[in-house]
């Protein structure tokens, strides 16, 4: 199975202009204890690159769905905010596949307003102009690499700041989409190659125990109610064959639907 997540990388909190091995061995410590501290460990962030490898599986590319995706849609809370966020970067995936330059404009338009909401703004300054411009110049492969660091600047912004929970939100946003537009695919192109690769029990079971340590203020809104919900069903039916027949991925399909849709309801 291709690991679909990796370390966040926040060295950056740490560098020093000329580190000594003592230094760079206090760094390592400090990493650590703060990655412990944040709940932040290998399944945290997903490489986006490997979820655009799977991604690629799943042809035809569900141009429609992306189209008909909300970019202007804005939300009262950060929670929200960072679902859509991570969603945003899995639309942008399917448009560099599908070599969609305006749709790819608007996405980027859409992701650097969701960053500015999430307090980390500053970190696609410089991304945000560089997303325009590999558009403009139908840089495919250099659009899935930016993405990749955008993803991960507006992450590292979330772990600066402490706040571990929105990391996750982000990913988990990202992941519910991309597997969203996966089982469309797979149930309307139905192949056992598609099916056996809808199957991630280790990314589920992470998403499911990190929903589990939101805080209980937060754990009690609808919208996280009605995650969890989902993504507990989601994970018990892809249990079941390592080859989910096609009645499986249709209902795979469906709580997949059921779930974007409260993480975005108003």
């Amino acid at each position: 199975m291709i690991p679909f997540f990796t370390i966040v990388t926040i060295a950056a909190f740490f560098r020093l202009a000329a580190a000594s091995p003592t230094d760079h061995d206090f760094e390592e410590s400090a990493r650590e204890h703060m990655l412990e501290e944040l709940g932040v460990n290998e399944m945290t962030t997903p490489l986006v690159g490997k979820v655009f490898h799977d991604l690629e599986i799943f042809q035809p590319t569900p141009q429609e769905m992306v189209k008909s995706f909300n970019n202007n849609d804005t939300f009262n809370n950060r929670l929200q905010t960072a679902l859509q966020f991570g969603a945003l970067v899995a639309n942008g995936f399917v448009a560099t596949i599908s070599r969609q330059q305006s749709l790819m404009v608007e996405i980027g338009k859409a992701l650097i307003k969701d960053a500015n909401a999430l307090a980390a703004g500053q970190k696609l300054t410089y991304h945000s102009k560089s997303l325009f411009e590999l558009a403009d110049r139908g840089d495919w492969p250099g659009l899935r690499e930016e993405l990749n660091r955008c993803q991960r600047e507006v992450e590292e912004s979330m772990i600066e700041l402490h706040d571990g929970e929105m990391a996750d939100l982000i990913s988990l946003g990202g992941w519910l989409r991309g597997f969203q537009m996966a089982t469309h695919v797979a149930a309307d192109y139905y192949t056992t190659e598609k099916a056996t690769a809808l199957v991630r029990l280790p990314v589920m079971d992470y998403f499911i125990e990190r929903m589990e340590t939101l805080s209980p203020r937060t754990k009690r809104r609808p919208v996280v109610i009605a995650v969890s919900a989902n993504l507990k069903t989601i994970r018990s039916i892809a249990a079941q064959n390592k080859v989910p027949a096609l009645s499986e991925v249709q209902q795979l399909r469906a709580l997949a639907d059921e779930a974007m849709k409260a993480a975005l309801q108003h």
